[in-house]
């Protein structure tokens, strides 16, 4: 069961690296939000997660925020706002969730470092 209340910005491992390496190069200081472009409910995500790899989504409940059974309380809304880190790096773009597993999908084993 997942949450359809609670929204965040899921981020690929592979474009959090890439922003830390050109924030580095550009001698970046601070904090910086890096995460992908969408910002979605669990359900969702579960659902374009389901959709990329070809999987069943019938099992896949929405449930509300007070039913979902989490230990910890939880923000609605913990979606990233990337402004800055766009300011910083032009010309960097996070990938969508269908994008990057789709990256993922034909390079499981991603790239060696420096490429």
């Amino acid at each position: 069961m997942w949450s359809s209340a609670q929204v965040n910005t899921p981020t690929y491992n592979r474009d959090l690296a890439d922003a830390t390496k050109h924030l580095i190069e550009v001698g970046a200081s601070g904090l910086f939000n890096v995460g992908g472009p969408d910002v979605l409910g669990r359900a969702a995500f579960a659902d374009v997660i389901a959709d990329a790899m070809g999987l069943d989504k019938r099992g896949i409940k929405p449930v509300t925020t007070s039913n979902a059974g989490q230990a910890a309380l939880r923000p609605l809304d913990s979606g990233l706002t990337l402004d800055k880190t766009l300011a910083t790096i032009p010309g960097w773009k996070p990938r969508s969730v269908a994008d990057a597993l789709a990256d993922w999908a034909a390079n499981p084993r991603g790239k060696p470092l420096g490429q």
